[in-house]
């Protein structure tokens, strides 16, 4: 397994840093839910993510702190020539679930 850190800077404040990353994991969640997608909160921080991809487990952990969205992942390694693909679309996705907290 390969260990990745990527960290989103989200310009919001905590509790609506928050509400993006419960909004999207809420969402994912559903999406997803044919590849086992699940998430969890562990902590008011915290959230632990897993899902399968190609017979392959992706693990991940989501921090919320001040400043910054980080994700942390342990990916099989198959998946690290993707990586680049991989943080391009969480920086999108991320980007609209900030953008969305940030205008209610």
């Amino acid at each position: 397994m390969a260990h990745i850190t990527h960290e989103i800077r989200h310009g919001l404040t905590l509790d609506q840093a928050k509400r993006a990353a419960q909004l999207a994991l809420d969402e994912y969640t559903q999406r997803y839910a044919s590849k086992g997608l699940r998430a969890r909160w562990t902590s008011d921080a915290r959230a632990e993510v897993e899902f399968s991809a190609k017979g392959a487990t992706v693990q991940a952990v989501v921090d919320v702190l001040p400043d910054v969205l980080r994700v942390d992942a342990k990916v099989p390694f198959v998946f690290v020539p993707f990586k680049a693909m991989a943080v391009k679309a969480v920086d999108n996705e991320a980007a609209r679930w900030i953008r969305q907290v940030s205008s209610q």
